[in-house]
């Protein structure tokens, strides 16, 4: 079947475009004066932005209180100017335009309001919106502000408890209080959305495993212990799916990502031949296209991350968790090192998925701010452990929360690989521990 044109345009574009690579970074390096805030502001240290977030805390007695801001347009958001916060966990979240509450609100320009999250919120969409989780909001108002008709900020003024006052408490903040401005910003509080209105978010199907008491949530096993299922259809589903996303990681990045470069050096043609307003409108733009880039690299990297390929486990993993910080705001911290630079790669791809799912549950459901991944290497042994020191869950029967198959894949993928694996967990915290043989890359690679 022969490939579609637009295809192959791509790839030959893409070609094109790795050219001029090295010159894009000294041009997406370059100040073009668009910043939303001068450095100060952007730097947390713009004192009368605290001084109205403390005073609105103060008047209206909300719980939490946080005013977030994007450095650029097309720039993450971050919330750097926060009263009534539990934990410093919030700050290190960065949110890009459509994610999570703040990045939803930039980028639609509409305001959102929830008295009720429990009932309003499906409880397993908590962990697409950082804030709520972090700081255990119940009751929220999140209002876009704006500059020119560009949304550059978001208020966000929340309670941790539900009550009828709520409704009206928001009303007088936004009709007596603001009156359509905050902190020389204009203030939309018109054309109130729910979540279902920010994007696609389809529901995901849980997967009934109530009545089960082994940990991988499958109840017909073989002699050794392993579900006999998963030693057919999944595990060959998890090979054919680390082959797709190996594929599509690379195209997004040397095809669509190459794409984009190419409009980029388009856009910078075009500088010396617009008047000022032509200027504006091209900064936007560049500022858009940065931030689609970024978001590019972002699943690119939890697709497949090249860094896995290049410089092994070890790097992959620390680079997925400067993602995860960003993202959700838990602190990971590493300990320990490996006693081989590189070791068989069928184990890295295993033990990095594993580790990826364990930081990414620990962050977006225990709550906990430090995920520790302690490393080590005994022997031709290879042992390591995510902890965190959030709220637990039973293992036995886990609450369904994403698709539901966390847990199967992970027991999957260390049965691929000879490992073992092992979750305990109570109210204090969480600890997932792999312990597997380890060989080095010369001693066979599997690829």
């Amino acid at each position: 079947m022969p490939l579609p044109t637009c295809y192959c345009y791509l790839v030959a574009s893409a070609r094109k475009a790795q050219k001029r690579l090295r010159c894009f970074w000294s041009w997406k390096g370059t100040s073009w004066g668009a910043s939303n805030f001068d450095q100060a502001t952007i730097s947390g240290k713009n004192a009368a932005f605290q001084q109205a977030v403390d005073a609105l805390r103060k008047r209206f007695r909300f719980d939490f209180v946080s005013m977030g801001i994007t450095a650029f347009p097309g720039a993450p958001l971050t919330w750097l100017y926060s009263a009534g916060e539990t934990s410093n966990r919030h700050r290190r979240i960065s949110l890009a335009p459509g994610h999570g509450i703040g990045g939803i609100v930039l980028k639609t320009g509409k305001p959102m309001l929830f008295t009720d999250i429990d009932s309003e919120m499906d409880p397993r969409e908590y962990s697409s919106y950082p804030i709520v989780f972090a700081e255990d909001l119940r009751s929220f108002c999140a209002l876009p502000l704006k500059r020119a008709d560009h949304v550059v900020a978001v208020l966000l003024c929340a309670f941790r408890n539900v009550d009828s006052s709520h409704a009206e408490t928001f009303r007088a903040l936004i009709s007596d209080e603001l009156r359509g401005m905050f902190c020389g910003l204009e203030v939309v509080s018109e054309g109130f959305m729910g979540l279902g209105e920010a994007g696609d978010r389809s529901e995901a199907t849980p997967v009934d495993i109530s009545g089960d008491t082994s940990f991988a949530g499958v109840r017909d096993t073989d002699e050794t212990g392993a579900p006999k299922l998963l030693r057919g259809d999944l595990a060959r589903a998890i090979g054919a799916q680390e082959e797709e996303r190996r594929r599509i990681s690379r195209e997004l990045h040397d095809g669509v990502a190459q794409e984009l470069l190419t409009v980029a050096f388009t856009l910078q043609r075009l500088t010396d031949h617009v008047d000022a307003e032509g200027a504006d409108i091209l900064e936007e733009a560049r500022g858009g296209i940065n931030g689609v880039l970024d978001e590019l690299h972002n699943i690119s990297v939890m697709l497949r991350p090249s860094s896995l390929d290049h410089l092994g486990f070890v790097p992959a993993l620390r680079s997925q968790a400067l993602l995860l910080e960003k993202t959700y705001g838990s602190a990971i911290r590493f300990e320990g090192q490996l006693s081989l630079p590189r070791f068989n790669r069928a184990l890295e791809t295993q033990a990095y998925r594993i580790c990826q799912e364990a930081m990414t549950n620990a962050c977006k459901y225990s709550g906990s701010d430090v995920v520790t991944v302690s490393i080590e290497t005994a022997g031709n042994w290879l042992h390591i452990s995510i902890v965190d020191e959030g709220c637990g869950f039973d293992v036995a029967h886990p609450a369904i929360k994403g698709t539901g198959c966390g847990l199967l894949g992970m027991q999957e993928r260390a049965n691929q690989v000879g490992a073992t694996l092992s979750v305990e967990s109570n109210e204090h915290g969480t600890r997932v521990t792999l312990v597997t043989p380890m060989r080095s890359s010369e001693e066979g690679d599997a690829r």
